[in-house]
């Protein structure tokens, strides 16, 4: 009886030592993800800010007679950090107005700093498509702000990618 209860007790210990087979593939090239081509973003623009002031590889700043604006492209995905390279603050302290239009996801907001002159408010809104994030952003001295009210608002108004 007691070879039987051993010879039990090593059938149940042995049972759960099976191995279960691995498979690995290997091919010539490495696989790279495709990723999408950024659209082309569309903006009407001021007259005054016919040139640019200042080109990179993600964005053009245009100096106006007493604002700038900024039209960027950056890397989708993180709406958090979109927000926080933009403006500086994280986005439970903005208030996001959020729409979705043609396919992509608009985020629009507006947020005080300071600056050397003196208070700026700033407004910025970004088009998510889901790979990229577009964005055009707005600054202007706080006694100005209501003065251009109408052109920024037909500016940001034709903002659109496609």
């Amino acid at each position: 009886m007691r070879k039987l209860l051993l010879i039990l007790g090593m059938v149940l210990v042995l049972t759960g030592c099976g191995s279960q087979e691995t498979l690995e593939t290997i091919a010539d090239e490495a696989i790279q993800a495709v990723s999408a081509q950024p659209k082309q973003i569309h903006v009407e623009l001021p007259e005054e800010a016919a040139l640019p002031a200042m080109e990179s590889d993600s964005g053009v700043l245009y100096m106006c007679r007493d604002y700038d604006v900024s039209i960027q492209t950056m890397d989708g995905g993180d709406l958090q950090r979109t927000v926080r390279a933009v403006s500086g603050y994280e986005i439970d302290e903005l208030t996001l107005m959020q729409t979705i239009e043609d396919g992509c996801t608009r985020s629009e907001f507006v947020w005080t700093a300071s600056g050397e002159a003196g208070e700026q408010v700033c407004r910025a809104a970004v088009l998510d498509d889901g790979s990229y994030h577009y964005v055009l952003t707005a600054t202007i001295d706080a006694e100005e702000a209501l003065q251009y009210q109408e052109i920024w608002n037909g500016m940001f108004e034709s903002f659109y990618v496609s």
